[in-house]
């Protein structure tokens, strides 16, 4: 978060702006749990009510394709997961479990909302923190497509029905062979799940 507007304080997602007398009062209404290598911290499809905070180790979002796990990204110290259905209330989009030997503190939605009757300037700082990291995963998502979305665009501008990938034009060798390997990973993970 180093470069916004408001200055970060210390590393970490959710915490960069606070003070250390914000980060003890906003630890005070967290509640800490422990997590052991391969323990399950959140269901894919289970209701979300609440985030974590990895204060120490690694957990990882994964899905399950026949019957294996596919690691679709980690999280470690100072990260935060969990927080779009934290935000929006819908249920968990993926399972995630610790990779590692895990503290993590969790934070509830009415606790959040709790502080935005007891504690506005900690409670803004928070919301500013989820606004900016959903904004910044946004990006990163927009990012890894594209190479999808030039290739795309390629075949529009030259008119062609049916395109032949290998034969994009306006493509850089390099940029014709991510363009593929992105759509050859939505194709390998669009069977997997289909497959369940």
């Amino acid at each position: 978060m180093a470069g916004t507007w408001w200055p970060a304080l210390r590393a970490g997602e959710l915490i960069a702006y606070l003070t250390d007398d914000e980060l003890d009062r906003l630890y005070d209404v967290t509640v800490p749990v422990m997590a052991e290598p391969g323990d399950l911290i959140f269901y894919k499809g289970a209701p979300s009510k609440s985030l974590v905070i990895v204060e120490e180790g690694e957990v990882e979002a994964f899905e399950e394709a026949d019957g294996q796990a596919v690691v679709l990204g980690s999280a470690g110290a100072g990260s935060v997961m969990g927080e779009l259905g934290f935000l929006d209330g819908r249920p968990r989009s993926n399972h995630v479990r610790a990779s590692a030997a895990c503290r993590l503190r969790k934070l509830t939605r009415d606790q959040l909302l709790q502080l935005a009757d007891e504690d506005a300037l900690l409670f803004a700082k928070l919301v500013i923190s989820l606004a900016e990291l959903l904004a910044s995963r946004y990006r990163g998502v927009v990012a890894e497509l594209e190479p999808v979305r030039a290739l795309v665009a390629s075949f529009r501008s030259a008119g062609e029905d049916e395109p032949d990938v290998a034969e994009a034009p306006y493509l850089s060798p390099p940029e014709r062979s991510q363009a593929l390997g992105v759509l050859k990973a939505v194709a390998q993970q669009t069977k997997d799940l289909a497959e369940l």
